[in-house]
Parts: structure tokens; sequence; C-alpha cells
């Protein structure tokens, strides 16, 4: 048993064993501090100066920090590296404490629970994943913390793990929760960019999950979110939704709703030909310029990125689904004015879903609030652009679409407009506000303006012109005379401390203002931190709703891009049909065409039937066009089937279920680069 000799050691080693695995951030003062192996850890990682601590007469550990500030900058390059963090944080202000400061872990971020904004690319989702291995069915559920999205599904056959390790390759998952006892045997399914949780397999006991999510939603049955008859997805479920309330210490607010979802309802796209494609990441540094997300994304909003990203890995097989969508592009496509205005008030719109997520998470700033209020009246102009159109996808995304004004008042009645972004810096609740806070302010102000004037008054009272009223958390308020003056200082002047060149003294009256202005001021910091608690829980109770306009505007806004595309591209809206044929009419590689640029791209007919022909052999010589040709052929189905018009003169395409491709990987036509 380790013996330290300090009690914040001590209560460092307390939280370190509930934590175990994880690195511990402890808050002291303005940093956060590491110690012992973890701070040799972070060190590294984070390339900061390794020092030491003494503990004791002649012992000493390692300890690093980092300022409070910049927490999230530091934590997001720990968590890259698949480290998990529990950060501990003051509980109380050390200035009021008695004895030791009450600290706590207040969260443990890990790879798959990442909900700061600037470690988050804004048009991509990042999932936390739990995977229950069984005989006959497979469970999984996903969930992207930051905006509540929330997945079941099970898979089942002799190819089931693999089908899995597919999905979770297409969602590009962060994080995997998986059985401790099957750990070995998945470990070479999954891409090595996502980091191995394994839980005990007690985690994934049915009746104990079930449980978590019934109380969780607050329902006796899980019927109404289908997963009844999917018990290892449920599992699966509960056992993701109860590390997230571990990890997070959160209620969770935003995770109002589960999804149940089949990887049989969207055409397949492996991952080599995901790769071959590049469909959202290019070959040279896996970023999405030269891609077809890169060609297609004229999104505005955040929310409106991650849509299309996700249409684009899952395109449709109905063909109700896909004329549904042709038919709101066509629209905006036909009607510029409409278009160009839903744009126009889109980019006005923060990323809803990700704010919202915030604050049913716990973590939102006040800033977060002010956007989010912005944002909302946005949404009138929004609803008016779209009360008229008779199209249905626009009418359900008009329906969809809610107004949340008390929302929106409650947020600007209470938050500043030049809100600070911590609630800590003060000043976040508006005057007026609120009738207790609003006295403790004036309480502050007044004891201030006395302190001022009392400055003045003894200024003239004594004749010492240099005097002045200082403040330091030592002593609070005091009056310094300078040592030439002290033979004027009255007699009621209480000497508090010597200096080189002059001594520091109090009054009785000075320590009687002081005590209101800090009183009102500690009260003041209170009051306001649960003004503002109470506001944020308040948007999180209305969760829900808000979720819903959040993804009703992203749908308008990727069908808005695809619209803006094809009438600056000039594609056509495509014939579908569950014939077994292609027919492309002057067909153009939609990527290349772009790199291109001025100079013209020679289109290609593609004519392929199941009747009379079925099989293309496509030869020629090196550079002669034949990788470009599959691809284009490949890549205006996909377009076609997630609802986009495509860069031809006519084409009626017959639905596929999948799309294989194994084509030279380096192959760029438009840089003039061929394999051979």
């Amino acid at each position: 048993m380790r013996t330290d000799p300090t009690p914040m050691l001590k209560q460092y080693h307390e939280l370190k064993a509930r934590y175990p695995g994880a690195l511990l951030m402890f808050r002291l003062g303005d940093f956060y501090e590491l110690f012992y192996d973890d701070a040799q850890v972070a060190a590294g990682v984070l390339d900061i100066t390794l020092t030491s601590r003494e503990i004791g007469k002649g012992s000493r550990i390692p300890m690093c920090g980092v300022p409070h500030h910049a927490l999230n900058v530091y934590l997001a390059r720990l968590v890259e590296r698949g480290y998990r963090v529990a950060v501990c944080d003051q509980l109380e202000d050390p200035r009021l404490a008695k004895g030791l400061v009450k600290r706590d872990v207040v969260r443990v971020v890990t790879p798959g629970t990442v909900i700061d904004p600037a470690a988050l690319p804004r048009g991509a989702n990042h999932y936390l994943a739990a995977v229950l291995p069984g005989e006959q069915q497979w469970g999984l559920a996903i969930c992207d913390l930051s905006t509540g999205e929330f997945q079941i599904g099970e898979l089942s056959g002799e190819h089931a793990a693999d089908a899995v390790a597919e999905e979770l390759a297409r969602i590009d998952a962060r994080e995997v929760l998986v059985p401790d006892d099957v750990r070995d045997r998945l470990a070479g399914l999954l891409d090595p960019r996502a980091a191995l949780t394994p839980l005990d397999r007690w985690r994934f006991d049915a009746a104990l999950t079930r449980q978590t999510l019934l109380a969780h939603f607050g329902v006796v049955s899980l019927e109404g979110y289908g997963a009844e008859g999917l018990p290892a997805a449920a599992a699966a479920a509960g056992c993701l939704l109860q590390y997230l309330k571990d990890t997070q210490l959160s209620p969770l607010a935003h995770i109002r709703t589960m999804t149940t979802y089949a990887t049989t309802d969207a055409l397949v796209l492996d991952a080599s030909t995901r790769r071959n494609l590049e469909i959202v990441r290019n070959l040279a540094d896996g970023g999405a310029a030269g891609t077809l997300l890169g060609v297609l994304d004229a999104t505005v909003t955040g929310m409106g990125a991650r849509k299309l990203r996700q249409w684009l890995l899952q395109p449709l097989m109905q063909r109700a689904a896909i004329e549904y969508r042709f038919d709101a592009v066509d629209h905006l496509v036909q009607h510029p004015r409409t278009r160009e205005g839903g744009r126009a008030a889109l980019k006005g719109v923060a990323d809803v879903e990700r704010l919202v997520g915030r604050a049913g998470h716990g973590s939102a700033t006040p800033r977060d609030l002010t956007a989010l209020a912005a944002a909302i009246r946005k949404l009138p102009a929004l609803r008016a652009l779209l009360a008229e159109i008779g199209v249905p996808f626009l009418q359900d995304v008009h329906r969809a679409i809610g107004t949340h004004d008390e929302t929106a008042a409650l947020i600007e009645r209470a938050i500043a407009d030049q809100a600070p972004a911590a609630v800590q810096s003060g000043g976040v609740i508006r005057d007026g506000f609120n009738t207790e806070l609003d006295a403790l302010r004036r309480t502050a102000r007044t004891g201030k303006t006395w302190i001022a004037e009392f400055e003045a008054a003894e200024r003239s009272r004594t004749g010492i012109k240099s005097l002045k009223v200082g403040f330091n958390k030592v002593f609070g308020y005091y009056l310094e005379v300078s040592n030439t003056h002290l033979g004027a200082v009255p007699t009621e002047y209480i000497r508090k401390q010597t200096l080189t060149g002059g001594e520091r003294f109090i009054t009785p009256d000075m320590k009687e203002r002081e005590a209101a202005i800090l009183g009102a001021e500690e009260r003041s910091m209170v009051v306001e931190d649960e003004l503002f608690k109470g506001v944020r829980d308040a948007v999180a109770a209305v969760a829900g709703p808000l979720l819903q306009t959040a993804r009703a505007v992203a749908e308008l806004d990727a069908v808005a891009a695809l619209a803006e595309v094809a009438a600056a591209a000039h594609y056509v809206r495509p014939v579908v049909t569950d014939e077994p044929m292609l027919d492309i009419r002057g067909g153009r590689h939609p990527v290349v065409e772009r790199a291109l640029g001025a100079q013209r791209f020679v289109p290609n007919d593609v004519l392929v039937s199941g009747a009379d022909r079925a099989i293309v052999l496509v030869t020629g010589p090196n550079m002669a066009g034949k990788s470009t040709y599959l691809r284009q052929t490949a890549l205006i189905v996909l377009m076609a089937q997630i609802g986009s018009f495509v860069p031809a003169e006519r084409a009626t395409i017959g639905l596929v279920d999948r799309i294989f491709t194994r084509i030279g990987a380096t192959d760029d036509i438009a840089t003039g680069r061929s394999t051979f």
C-alpha cells in the first residue's frame, strides 16, 4: 500500500484507482497536471516538458501539465493517439475551500466519445460502436455522441463477421466496444485506425442492457424502436449506452431515440470500391480533394455536409426513394431563385445538431447557446421559402422544421449578447433576467464605487497625494502609502504589510465594504452558474424536436447542394428502372471533368443490357482512358442512386445492389499518371 505525504496526492491516487487504464488530468489551479507514468506518456505525446514534484524529503515524482484554457487541444492529441483520458476538475472555488479542494472526474474522453468541436471533422460523423458476436446473429450498435444519432442492427449468415467489419469500416468507427473474451478474435477484423475497447462479458447481458435502454428512453418496451426482435442488437445498444453514461457522467439528454437499420437496405460499396472510386477520400493523401464528395459537396452547413457524405456511402436501392430525391433536386434546378434563396438562408444556420448535442451532454458553452438561438431565428425564412412548394421531399422538410420560438426567446432573455466562452468568466447572464443576480451585481458595483470615492476622500483628508487603493487575493483591499508620507498616516489606519518603499494599511470601513463586494461577487458566480445550467437544461429538454429540425435542415442543404452542382455542371436527371441495363449517352467522369477545368472532357457512351449485352470488354493502350471509363460508369450509377443528377446528355440506369471495382490504384488521367 502506497503512502503519500500530502493529502492532495492521496486524493489523486484515489481518483486514479477508479479509472484504471486512463490518463488522469488533475486540475491544480490554472493547470491540468499529470503525474507518475501518466506524465511520462503525456510529455512524449504532447511534446511538453517533463518536470518533477517533491513529495517528501529527497523524493520526487515525474510531472507535467497543460494550461486549463488549452485543455481541449491537448485532449484531442492524446485521444487521437488512442489514449483514454479522465478529466478531473475542482468542484469548488479554492479561495472558499476549507482544507483540501474537492475534486472529481467529470468525464472520460475516449477515441469514440470526442465532443469538442475543435477536434471533430465538420463534414463527417464521429462514431462509437459496440459489437456482440453470436452463433446466428451479430449485434451492432453505433452512436455519434456529438449529434445524438443512435442506430442498431443485426447481421446474420456465414459471412456475418465480414459484414460487420465492412460496416464498421464504412462508418469509420473510431472506437469499438467488444466482449473481452472475443477480443483476439475480432482484432483482426477491424480497421487498425479504430480503437478496440474490450469490456467484461456481463456488460452485454441481455437483461441488464435491456433495462439500461428502457430506463434511458422512459419506456416499458423496445417495440416502438423496432428492437424487440433484435436481441443481439439491443444488447450491443444497451452496453454502448451504459458505456457513454459511465464515461461522460452525463444524462445524455440529446440521445432521445434509437433507429434500426439493415445493411441490405443500401447499395453495397466495399472498402476496395470506396477506395478505388475515391468516393470520399482520395488515394493521394486521404483528403476530399479529387473525390466524388469533393465535386458534389456544395453544402453550406456542417449538418448538410455530413448528410451528403452519408448518402454517398449508403446509396439507395428503392426506386421510389430515389425519385423522391430526384423531384426535389429537379425543382431546385428549375427554380434558381428558390435554390439561391434557400442556400442564402442556410448560410446563417450554425451546426444545430452538434450545438444541441453539447447541450444534452452538459458541455455547451454560453456562446453555443447564443449560436443556437441565432440559428433558430433563421428558420422562419426557410419555412416561408418552402411553404408553397408542392414537391413531397420539400413539403416533408417544411413540416419537420419547427419554429422553436420559446427556446430562442429563453436564450435571448437569459444570455448576454457578448457572452464569454466560459461561465466562470462571469457576465454570462443578462441584466434583468434574475432579480437576485441583479441585486448582487448592484451591491458589487456600489461597493467598488465606494472604494474609488474612498481613495479620493482619503487623499484629500490626509494630504497624501500618492495614496492609492490596491487589491490582492491575500489581503483584499488595502491603502498603500510610500515611506516619505508615513508620518501623515492617520492613527485609525491598521498596518498590514511592510514593503521596501512603503507600507500597506486597512481600515474597518474598507474591510466592511470589501466583505460586501467579495460576498456579492462570490454569490453572483454561484447564482450565474445555476442560472446558466438551468437554461442549458431547458434546451436539452427539447433536444428531440430541435434535432428533428436539424436533420430536416441537413437534408435540405444536401439536396440543394446536389441541385447547385447539377445546374452549374449541366448534369441531367437520369431515368431509373428495375430492368438490368445501362444506357448512358455522352457520359462524363465528374471528378476528371472538374479537374480538367477549361479543357474539354470527351464524353463516352455506355450501352449494357441483361438481354443482349451483359458483359463489355474494354481494351486499349496505356493512357487510353480505360480506367476513367470504368470509374465514370460506376460513379454515374452511384450518383443516380443517391438521388443526384448525372454528368451525361441522357441516362437510363437499371438499379444495382452492389458495385465492384478492382482498378489500377494509382491511375490518374487528369494528371497524366497510369498504372501499366
